[in-house]
């Protein structure tokens, strides 16, 4: 029997349709099971606010995610919108309060599609500057159940200050939600394509105990935000996050842009299994605030971080118009590296970790490599073929508990005995500032970075 393909229009289908033929389109794809080998895909340029959960499939074959038609990537919003003008009132002197409800905690505020996000600030008085705003309710999504005193999100109210009225002042206000703590998941024999997950409060994709997941061609932009600690004032969500072991994982040609924490990440629990051979490749990182990749424990083996380009760590979002360094779980240490490794707990189960051939490219508040981890995991990170380009920070490396800047690149490579094939040299994009970062054909790094496709 031929594998079925299904097609869903969140806009224009009817979930009264078979949703086997392009004319007959589901409306959603919540609630329905759909079976290994089985596609499913979601109309281009058609938006849907809401998360995208996966079934799994198994050995007998994947479950794929995907798009079809023509236009852009379908969109997963986990955000509302906040734009319309009667709803605001002015509180104070160019503090706005919306009269809105929320049906979960604001985790960020992006103005204009995506032009710009909003600064959050810790109290009402502390609203100062365009684009400032303020939540009753920050806390109450992570604050204990035995926390009595804990605000609620029913009762959150949003302030922004604006010196005109923001519905007016700003051409969209889309408010990032806590919502289900993430847009999407999935867990075991999974294909997600040519998607697009967007404002998501806390993570884009999570799921935990992961085999055989497929992340290929989507787009995660401005991802997280959500508070973890409002008495820390510490903040965190992760575009790709793999928990509690991943086996089999590939994350390829995929765009990350304006991410508060990690880019990709593996991490996991004192019950931890151990993720191994585990892809990022051939991505782009933009302004990710801990790191393009953070390489987490309690162990890991077989990862590969390849043909990666990264650019401009850190970021509008992630750093909030302050000085480094963030309030962060590692506060003071500063934060806006390209690769971060910490947190492992079983050298026994450790493994080998490639980081190759990418392009590492400005990293204003950190590094291109931060490790603070001991010998005995640092070991097995393996680092060459490597372009570096740093002239807005300080320091370029941080291993074996050694701070080298880049006038130590000689230095570095003779201590370490990394990245004996690596280059120090402006890779020399087409366009600095275009999300495609091509490379010149007379760069000095053509095999490295990412690889754009015709």
């Amino acid at each position: 029997m031929p594998e079925r393909i299904y097609y869903i229009d969140p806009q224009n289908g009817n979930d009264a349709n078979n949703g086997l033929s392009l004319d007959q389109p589901f409306k959603t794809h919540v609630g329905r099971n759909f079976a290994p080998g089985e596609t499913v895909l979601f109309k281009r340029g058609s938006v849907c606010r809401g998360e995208l959960f996966a079934c799994d499939g198994s050995e007998k074959g994947y479950i794929t995610y995907g798009a079809y038609g023509t236009g852009p990537k379908p969109i997963f919003l986990g955000s509302v919108s906040a734009d319309e003008p009667d709803r605001w009132i002015e509180d104070r002197s160019n503090v706005w309060k919306y009269t809105g409800i929320f049906p979960t905690e604001v985790c960020n505020l992006v103005f204009n599609g995506d032009e710009s996000c909003g600064y959050l600030r810790w109290q009402l008085t502390d609203l100062k500057h365009q684009g400032e705003w303020y939540y009753t309710a920050l806390g109450a999504s992570s604050a204990p159940p035995e926390q009595t005193d804990r605000p609620r999100c029913e009762e959150g109210v949003l302030y922004l200050y604006s010196t005109g009225n923001p519905g007016k002042f700003y051409k969209s206000i889309e408010c990032s939600l806590w919502g289900q703590r993430k847009l999407a998941a999935g867990r075991r024999y999974v294909r997600f394509e040519d998607l697009e997950f967007r404002n998501a409060g806390v993570h884009g994709f999570q799921d935990c105990r992961l085999d055989h997941v497929e992340i290929r061609r989507c787009d995660f932009r401005w991802i997280g935000g959500a508070t973890w600690s409002r008495e820390r004032r510490i903040r965190f969500g992760n575009a790709v996050e793999f928990w509690d072991g991943a086996r089999d994982c590939v994350v390829e040609d995929c765009a990350f842009e304006n991410i508060y924490d990690a880019g990709v990440t593996h991490q996991g629990s004192d019950t931890s299994d151990v993720p191994e051979r585990v892809y990022f490749r051939n991505n782009l990182f933009v302004h990710c605030g801990i790191g393009a990749y953070e390489c987490r424990g309690p162990a890991a083996r077989e990862i590969y971080f390849e043909n990666n380009t990264c650019v401009h760590a850190g970021g509008p979002l992630s750093m909030q118009n302050e000085p480094s360094p963030r309030q962060s779980e590692i506060h003071p240490q500063p934060m806006g590296h390209h690769v971060f490794i910490w947190r492992m707990d079983w050298p026994e189960k450790m493994g080998s970790i490639y980081v190759r051939n990418n392009i590492f490219y400005e990293a204003p508040h950190g590094a291109a490599v931060y490790s603070i981890v001991p010998p005995e995991y640092e070991r097995h990170l393996v680092l060459d073929h490597n372009c570096y380009h740093q002239t807005t920070g300080n320091m370029l490396f941080l291993l074996n508990g050694k701070p080298y800047s880049p006038a130590d690149w000689s230095r570095y490579r003779k201590e370490t005995g990394r990245d004996a094939h690596s280059l120090m040299t402006d890779p020399n994009f087409v366009q600095p500032e275009s999300p495609e970062y091509r490379l010149q054909p007379t760069s000095p790094c053509p095999h490295m970075g990412r690889r754009i496709k015709p």
